[in-house]
């Protein structure tokens, strides 16, 4: 619980802007949730913990690009383009996890709206009869070790799975979906449980790589995030807490789902993060600006989407929190 106050705080203290894009390159950004604990520690009367070694940082981005298909209005893919360069901006190593791509085309499309029009990036997308499929995009410097469609009985939309490297950092990303059925959330909460007895197989196998990121549109909240959404008073809204389990946290509580004309209503978009990767990759997590994504879509005359996107960066080389340097764990989940 302490792990994502202290990720929420920190959030919430710096301003929109500096978070994620403009401001700050994110090479020098400071790891903000250390910092936070190390005041808290001295709050307590406890010595500081000796400071990690900063090293590179990569930055991964989730975003439900609504119903991304071929016959897309150019007003759209530019506001998808304008709206990812924000997210990206100042970025090292990206990763790209979208939601809600109707087909081959909508994924291709999507991957020319990308930073550099989509030059050096590796796509990895798998259609299915669903017009609602995820996919992963890496972008220069992060190697997709391996990759592919989840097929998970009680899964409606299929999630997609890649293994990936970035320099010393290596980890398992998810890009999912969960079902809304008209707000209903124990289909997305049953969901959950299922993609997370997936993961929890996979990380038990013998030499399994522990870190996981499972990144997307889970239709349903946080504790926290509950507490700030249009939602908050639907007792049978769910939390992503009650399905979870123990071994990981989930990450973003700030609202993501927008409203019709309003801004953000609900609090549906998370990272949830396994404790290795909570330990040793995670810098900081959080909404990316409404604004900004807001000037894009200014820019490019239309919406982009009924969701802002989410972004977190993550180490890829120098130390974890420990002060331990940064190893690979292999590509096990791969073989």
């Amino acid at each position: 619980m302490r792990r994502s106050l202290a990720v929420l705080l920190v959030a919430t203290s710096l301003t929109a802007r500096a978070q994620y894009v403009g401001a700050a390159p994110v090479e020098h950004a400071a790891d903000l949730s250390d910092t936070f604990k190390g005041l808290w520690e001295r709050f307590r009367g406890r010595p500081p913990a000796p400071a990690p070694v900063a090293g590179e940082i990569g930055r991964l981005v989730s975003w439900n690009v609504q119903a991304l298909g071929k016959k897309a209005p150019k007003k759209k893919k530019d506001a998808l383009r304008y709206g990812l360069q924000r997210a990206f901006a100042g970025a090292g190593p990206s990763i790209l996890a979208a939601q809600e791509v109707a087909n081959d085309k909508g994924a291709e499309t999507l991957s020319r709206q990308l930073p550099d029009e989509g030059r050096g990036w590796t796509m990895s997308f798998e259609d299915t009869k669903a017009a609602m499929n995820n996919a992963i995009y890496a972008g220069p410097g992060v190697r997709i070790d391996c990759s592919g469609n989840l097929e998970l009985e009680g899964v409606r939309h299929t999630p997609h799975m890649a293994h990936v490297t970035a320099g010393d950092a290596d980890f398992t990303v998810l890009s999912v979906h969960l079902s809304y059925d008209k707000g209903d959330s124990s289909a997305s909460a049953e969901e959950l449980r299922r993609i997370m007895a997936w993961v929890r197989a996979q990380a038990a196998k013998p030499g399994a790589d522990p870190d996981f990121v499972i990144a997307g549109d889970f239709n349903m909240a946080t504790a926290s995030g509950k507490l700030v959404s249009k939602r908050a008073g639907e007792r049978s809204w769910e939390t992503v807490e009650e399905s979870m389990g123990a071994g990981f946290t989930a990450l973003v509580d700030e609202p993501t789902s927008r409203h019709g004309r309003e801004g953000a209503a609900n609090n549906y978009d998370h990272f949830l993060v396994s404790d290795d990767f909570m330990d040793e990759e995670l810098v900081v997590a959080g909404a990316v600006s409404s604004a900004e994504v807001e000037a894009a879509e200014k820019q490019a005359g239309t919406r982009a989407s009924d969701h802002y996107p989410i972004a977190m960066t993550f180490r890829k080389s120098g130390a974890d929190k420990a002060g331990k340097p940064l190893t690979l764990d292999g590509d096990a989940i791969c073989r």
